[in-house]
């Protein structure tokens, strides 16, 4: 079995620090490593531009080398293994998954965003985050920062088994890197599909040994987006999942987990598994 790897995106200087510690929580609870990559764009200048253009470039440069040295030194406060990758004028996707195919990387950090796709003319995706969810060969988790980073208390919104695993493996690191208390929550329609599904993810925890490490609870409303939001208000953190991607979508997350991470009042993780298509 390979090693425990995890790719961390570090494009943007103000979360790099906070993608970096999830990275590093990850590493450390799996007895893995962790690479950081960042991508630098390089205008494309005309020869009557001059040299007055090179100034510029060395900034990018300087200011991607200051984020992986920084990123370094938090690996090495946290014990973890990393290496830091620059890539130039490529696409982030592109750049995100031939680094994780080509070191078989088990899971991908990346920060979440709303801006617009770099490429309008691609009209395949609205967002840039969209295209990286579409493109990972692997697990991937996007993080939506709320507040001062704070894992005390995590809500786990569940409906079915499904991406469950990869989200248990990260309960199993926040409890045991951050010492979080984890609310595993099922937001039914009615009181028999409550019961049901009470008997169903208590069985799944036992089978996979999380049992003990979370509070199991099923709640009857009507608006499941709605009741996380609102369930949001107590909590430091939620732990969204999405399913597998079998065709490309504009919105890739779907409409529960966009809306969640639009108006949850703290920190979401949006947590899909690697891309499995069923057999024909």
């Amino acid at each position: 079995m390979s090693e425990y790897t995890v790719v961390v995106g570090l494009g943007n200087p103000e979360n790099a620090t906070r993608l970096m510690r999830i990275g590093c929580m990850m590493a450390d609870e799996y007895d893995g490593r962790v690479e950081g990559v960042t991508v630098v764009e390089m205008d494309q200048a005309a020869p009557e531009a001059g040299p007055e253009a090179e100034p510029e470039s060395h900034d990018r440069m300087s200011r991607a080398y200051g984020v992986l040295g920084r990123a370094g030194q938090l690996a090495e406060a946290y014990g973890a293994k990393f290496e830091g990758h620059i890539a130039i004028s490529r696409p982030v996707p592109e750049v995100l998954a031939d680094l994780a195919q080509s070191i078989d990387a088990e899971l991908i950090v990346v920060g979440y965003s709303e801006r617009n796709h770099p490429q309008p003319h691609d009209n395949s995706f609205e967002r840039l985050v969209d295209e990286i969810a579409a493109h990972a060969p692997c697990n991937l988790l996007v993080a939506r920062f709320v507040g001062d980073g704070g894992y005390e208390r995590v809500l786990v919104p569940v409906r079915e088994r499904l991406n469950l695993d990869v989200r248990r493996d990260l309960i199993v690191a926040l409890r045991h890197q951050f010492g979080s208390t984890v609310d595993v929550v099922n937001f039914a329609c009615s009181e028999s599909e409550a019961a049901e599904k009470l008997e169903e993810l208590e069985a799944w925890l036992v089978e996979r040994g999380a049992r003990d490490l979370v509070n199991l609870r099923v709640e009857v409303r009507d608006d499941p987006a709605q009741a996380i939001v609102d369930a949001s208000a107590d909590y430091d953190l939620v732990v969204l999942g999405t399913a597998p991607l079998h065709e490309v979508r504009r919105k890739y997350f779907g409409p529960v987990t966009e809306h969640v991470a639009d108006h949850a009042t703290c920190s979401t993780f949006l947590v899909r598994t690697r891309d499995v298509h069923p057999a024909s």
